[in-house]
Parts: structure tokens; C-alpha cells; sequence
């Protein structure tokens, strides 16, 4: 980030217990300290005061994103989506993009913590201890990605065995009102399953984690997903660091080598 001034006037102390100034989602401590607090809709922008952007993996004025430092490997903004977006915080002074995790909601705790930094900074999305410093995330960015040696061995068997046994199950059950929730998630654990082996895991293995068995009901409104939506390939998960960007703030909306 930037080296910045800090407003002695306008400071305040209590939220904190330390001095601090609140600019939507960013805090700005008087040690030289900063902090991601917040990636809600009207704090997402350019902060240009410390060179770092809040913004959505989604958002037009997200610049391409890369694996490497080098920025020869670019990282594809699906593997950032899935299941909605990914909060990024942009720091365009070093170069870097990392996933803002959120804070407590409620009652649970965050695992995503920074406690040995301090307590003003205890419920911290990111953090920079200074300028001209690489941040510190509250926790890994997540990726996910395409598993081609799944679809390859699995999407055959799916498509050929279970659907059309799920479909004539769909067919004979009794008419009701189905509970619609888009396509079934497969499973990893697929992989070296048979037709057989993977219906009777659909028909016995809850989809939520806080359920112990598949009810009746819950069986057919399975079937009745499955038979009406098909399903939702899984993706690998594999977590990074950090992300890059290339080049600085000029660079937003250009890709490495455009003019």
C-alpha cells in the first residue's frame, strides 16, 4: 500500500482502543497501520489514498488476475465464482490480490482471525502493517477448478446409468409438491464408483451436513432435482496465497501487452 497521512484531527479511539480514522471499509490506525473491515456493496472501490481496491471477482473493474508473479498464468475469474464471488482486496502498489474472508457473524466464531497482530485488528479481512509492505490475509484464497480426469471417468456413467435410472424413478413416484433447488452436486468421491454404487449413495447420503438421514420425502425431492436438472460437476480445490495483477493502478482495465 501507499505511505499515508494520517488525520490527527479527526481521529477517534473507543471502537478500536487504539487511534484510528474510518473510511467506508478501510481503517487507517496512527501506528501506520491499515485494515480491510468491511466488503459490503458501498465499500467496494478504489481507495486511491493507499493504493488498494476493495472489489468482487465479478465486478467489471476487477483487472485480470494471474497465478504467478510473473503474470504468464492467468487466472480464470469462474475459478472465482462459483457459487456466487469471491471479495478481493487489490493492493496495486505490491502487486497483489487476496480473498477477504468475513468476519463473526452472530454468535460463530471467525476462524479466520489475525490475534497475533493485536486486538485492534482482531476482526480484520486483511491487514498491512505499513507502507511498501506486502499484506497479511486472515486466511488462504480459494480456487476452484475443473477436474478433467473427473468428467472423463464419471460423466459417462452419469450420463448412461444413474440419470436414466433416477428418470424412471422420477416417472413412478407419486405426484407432489417438490421442494426446487437447481442440479444435484456430485461428488468427488465418485471417481472410481460404479452406476450402482453412486444411486445408492444419491438415495441414502443427505446433501446438507447438518442432516443425519434422507427422509422419504427428502428421497423424492432428490430424484425429482436430479431427473429435472441433472447435476453440478464438482470442481478440485486448491488454495493460494496470493493472487497478481499486472502492472499498477494505470493497468486496471488493460491486460498484460495491451496498449
Amino acid at each position: 500500500m501507499k505511505e499515508f497521512k494520517f488525520d490527527h484531527a479527526n481521529k477517534s479511539w473507543d471502537r478500536y482502543r487504539a487511534f484510528h480514522n474510518q473510511h467506508l471499509g478501510i481503517v487507517e490506525f496512527e501506528t501506520g497501520e491499515l485494515m480491510v473491515r468491511s466488503c459490503d456493496t458501498d465499500d467496494r472501490r478504489m481507495y486511491d489514498k493507499y493504493g488498494i481496491q476493495i472489489v468482487t471477482s465479478t465486478d467489471s473493474d476487477c483487472p485480470p488476475l494471474y497465478l504467478d508473479k510473473e503474470c504468464n498464468e492467468p487466472c480464470p475469474k469462474a475459478w472465482l465464482n462459483q457459487g456466487g464471488y469471491t471479495a478481493l482486496a487489490i493492493d496495486h502498489e505490491q502487486k497483489v490480490a487476496f480473498q477477504l474472508h468475513h468476519p463473526n457473524s452472530g454468535y460463530r466464531v471467525n476462524p479466520h482471525r489475525l490475534p497475533h497482530l493485536g486486538s485492534h485488528v482482531n476482526n480484520a479481512l486483511g491487514y498491512w502493517g505499513g507502507a511498501e509492505r506486502m499484506p497479511i490475509p486472515n486466511g488462504k484464497t480459494e480456487l476452484k477448478q475443473p477436474n478433467p480426469e473427473w468428467r472423463k471417468k464419471v460423466c459417462p456413467i452419469l450420463l448412461s446409468e444413474v440419470l436414466p435410472a433416477i428418470t424412471a424413478m422420477h416417472r413412478l413416484a407419486e405426484k407432489k409438491n417438490w421442494y426446487e433447488s437447481g442440479k444435484y452436486p456430485a461428488k468427488e468421491s465418485w471417481l472410481d464408483s460404479s452406476a450402482s454404487e453412486i444411486i445408492d449413495d444419491i438415495l441414502t447420503t443427505p446433501v446438507n451436513h447438518w442432516q443425519t438421514e434422507l427422509g422419504e420425502n427428502a428421497k423424492l425431492d432428490v430424484i425429482h432435482r436430479i431427473a429435472t436438472h441433472g447435476f453440478n460437476n464438482p470442481r478440485s480445490t486448491s488454495y493460494v496465497d496470493f493472487l497478481y495483477i499486472y502492472g499498477g493502478q494505470g493497468d486496471l482495465f488493460n491486460n498484460k501487452g495491451e496498449e
